[in-house]
């Protein structure tokens, strides 16, 4: 078999198996590979395909993504940069199934309507695996997966944005203040909130707004705030008027810093960086980093 040393030590998976536990037809997957260059499979001496667990994480990225509207044509430069941006360890198996694992259970305890189970695997998970990669690998995807509209969704759903909210909105005495605003509304709250998460882990106070409020009347209570940075937050492309004229004026408006957070910083990348805008990226460990040094004022916007 025509593998690397490295390909070798992995467990690798013919394409019907990567569009079964994808959803993507192989079909697609070849195009994928071929015009855009976002798969690189291993080829066995026969010529057949076999992709690794990173490919499979990819795939559902160049899912994700396609689905916010992307042109599958830009999904490769977008991961690219991610993939510079969280200089993931490569996933092993264990790991793969680990967190398969957690999934499978909080689904059996969303199934069986018991919310006293669900509180015990949530804290159980929040306290064995760390916090990025609890958001990133297990909670998100399974909330994403969950059926529309279905009783185990709803559940999973108003349970998660109780308990970010909860574990976000906690205050301590002496730490700064970060204002975080949602431009999308309810329908982004959850991704809003593991954001908001992530912040409060840097050691900050958060004050959220569910909703984004007029500039003109944004401006005085930043003013006569003690906030240190505002974060407004967006998983899609933001709209002509708000990127021409609403962020300019708060940029120019306020005193601290202003950044953008979520899918908003891949898509406007270049828009957002010629206003002299922070991005702070997704939900991961590199949100962090650049919060940090945004607060530390070592951020290159």
């Amino acid at each position: 078999m025509n593998q690397t040393p490295e390909a070798a030590r992995q467990t690798l998976y013919p394409i019907r198996e990567v569009s079964r536990l994808t959803g993507v037809n192989p079909i697609t997957l070849r195009a994928w590979e071929r015009r855009y260059g976002l798969l690189v499979p291993h080829r066995t001496d026969g010529g057949h395909r076999l992709y690794s667990l990173q490919d499979i994480e990819r795939v559902r990225s160049v899912t994700q993504w396609i689905a916010r509207g992307v042109p599958v044509s830009k999904v490769a430069g977008i991961l690219d940069r991610e993939d510079v941006d969280e200089a993931q360890a490569p996933l092993d198996d264990g790991a793969f199934s680990r967190y398969d694992v957690w999934q499978q259970r909080l689904d059996q305890a969303l199934l069986q309507g018991d919310p006293l189970l669900l509180d015990r695997l949530y804290a159980q998970l929040m306290t064995e695996v760390p916090l990025v990669t609890a958001l990133v690998s297990v909670l998100r995807p399974l909330h994403r997966r969950q059926s529309g509209g279905s009783a185990s969704a709803s559940l999973l759903d108003s349970f998660l944005r109780g308990r970010l909210a909860q574990r976000a909105g906690y205050l301590e005495p002496g730490h700064v203040t970060l204002l975080l605003i949602n431009l999308q509304g309810r329908e982004a709250e959850l991704d809003m909130l593991m954001v908001a998460v992530l912040l409060r882990e840097i050691g900050v106070n958060l004050l959220m707004l569910g909703d984004a409020p007029d500039v003109g009347s944004l401006l005085p209570l930043v003013e006569h705030s003690t906030t240190a940075a505002v974060v407004l937050f967006s998983d899609q492309t933001l709209d002509r008027r708000l990127l021409t004229q609403s962020l300019p004026r708060l940029n120019q408006g306020v005193a601290c810093p202003v950044a953008m957070a979520g899918s908003c910083c891949a898509l406007q990348d270049e828009e957002l960086a010629a206003l002299g805008v922070s991005r702070l990226g997704e939900v991961g460990q590199a949100l962090m980093d650049r919060a940090r040094q945004l607060l530390a004022g070592r951020f290159d916007a």
